[in-house]
């Protein structure tokens, strides 16, 4: 084997480590493509504006509104329209006159084949294309406010999900250091019934704290799974993230001290409410010009054949046209426009109480969250300084163990304690981070930095 190696150029090198070095070697590698495939926050919301459904939606919506828009050109600009006909059997219109006592009957000469080009432009129509044209306006610029209302809405989204994943896993290692602890504890106190230093009583509450730690464990790793699948479909991800890294950052009370009143140009959302209210409005004194009389040009080119029936023969071929001024005056249509005046009047009135909704759920959001975020920043600094008090409780207790003056059951506690309090300042940490987001969102503008 030795030859062999040398051979092979691994001389004065033992073959042993050689194959510990290429194991070694191999876990590394497969460790750290592991930790490269999780995922960073930076990383989840570049993700999120790129594959989000939501916000491809929104985007699209954003496209529909311009060319909306570009349909309201029509309002202004001249149309053209071609048709051509082709009679395969007829029968004559016959026209009965009179020449010199004689009656006649003259067949009215259809053309089997029909070439037209007509052409129209709208002179005036009491404005209605003018508000069609700035309710369209409007509208795109409605659409453009939700979709960047969109795309902040989804970061914050995707932001609290990251954030619940991490928690989650640090929430999981915490749930399985209890778990070890008693295993620990219950392994201890066997060994102590078995001399004689302690009773079944204490064997059998240890036994119960490990079941329940354990279901709590279980519980712990579902959570992790469940939070990995939902950033998953935020991010609009077919299979679930391996994983995401990084950790909960520390949030400080002074961020929310100096913020004023709702400021309607920093929500987007009630900036889009606003400028659809105007372009209803607008469109409802569209359709109020029913009434008007509407002014247009009009000319009509004509190329037919009546002389024989066929459509190939050119020299057969006449021409005509016509062209003037054309007034319509829509009398009475079976209350069509009269109904659609007034389903436009509803729907301007509709989204102007929206608006005024979604401004006063604005105000109260914001002090709502406000103090949420204080309270769970107070809460999280109490849990902090109990791990502190847990932590030396702990080092105390186990001290007194060592000295006999400490039971089992005392450390056992001590060290429940301490679980607690870890997973208290988690879940208020956590607490905390949602309020901000929330808080963003009620303000319209970002208040932190996260990574």
């Amino acid at each position: 084997m030795d030859r062999e190696f040398a051979a092979a150029g691994f001389q004065g090198v033992c073959p042993r480590h050689t194959m510990t070095a290429m194991l070694i070697t191999l876990v590394a590698a497969i460790f750290f493509s592991a930790q490269a495939a999780e995922l960073r926050l930076s990383e989840a919301l570049q993700k999120a504006i790129v594959n989000s459904p939501k916000i491809q939606r929104s985007q699209s919506q954003y496209r529909e509104s311009v060319w909306k828009e570009k349909e309201s050109y029509s309002g202004f600009l001249p149309t053209l329209v071609t048709q051509a006909s082709y009679l395969f059997d007829k029968r004559y219109v016959f026209m009965d006159v009179n020449l010199g006592g004689m009656p006649l009957s003259i067949p009215q000469i259809t053309p089997t084949t029909n070439l037209y080009l007509t052409a129209q432009w709208s002179l005036f129509d009491g404005f209605s294309s003018m508000n069609r044209y700035r309710s369209a306006g409007a509208f795109e610029v409605s659409s453009k406010a939700e979709q960047d209302w969109t795309v902040f809405q989804v970061e914050r989204e995707v932001t609290l999900l990251f954030y619940k994943a991490v928690a989650a896993q640090e929430l999981k290692e915490v749930a399985e250091q209890n778990s070890r602890a008693l295993q620990d504890h219950l392994r201890n106190v066997r060994l102590l019934k078995k001399v004689g230093a302690s009773t079944n009583y204490d064997v059998l509450r240890v036994e119960v704290q490990l079941s329940e730690a354990q279901t709590e464990l279980l519980n712990a790793v579902d959570n992790v799974e469940l939070s990995k699948s939902r950033l998953s479909e935020a991010l609009g991800d077919e299979e679930d993230v391996s994983g995401v890294e990084g950790g909960l950052p520390r949030l400080r009370t002074e961020w929310v001290h100096a913020l004023g009143d709702v400021k309607k140009e920093e929500r987007k959302d009630l900036m889009a409410l606003q400028k659809k209210s105007e372009g209803l409005s607008f469109q409802e004194e569209a359709t109020a010009r029913y009434w008007v009389p509407r002014i247009s040009l009009f000319g009509q080119y004509q190329y037919y054949n009546n002389r024989n029936d066929r459509f190939d023969d050119s020299d057969s071929y006449r021409d005509a046209y016509n062209y003037g001024i054309l007034l319509t005056w829509n009398i009475f249509d079976g209350m069509i426009s009269i109904a659609k005046s007034k389903q436009s009047i509803e729907q301007r009135y509709q989204a102007e109480r929206t608006l005024h909704q979604a401004e006063l759920k604005a105000k109260r959001d914001m002090q709502f969250w406000k103090k949420k975020y204080l309270y769970y920043c107070a809460v999280y600094d109490s849990r902090i300084s109990d791990i502190v008090k847990s932590e030396e409780s702990v080092r105390l207790s186990q001290e007194g163990l060592r000295a006999g003056v400490r039971t089992n059951t005392d450390v056992l506690d001590a060290e429940a304690e301490l679980y607690r309090a870890k997973a208290g300042a988690l879940n208020a940490q956590m607490g905390a981070i949602e309020a901000i987001l929330n808080l963003e969102l009620s303000t319209g503008k970002k208040l932190t930095q996260w990574e």
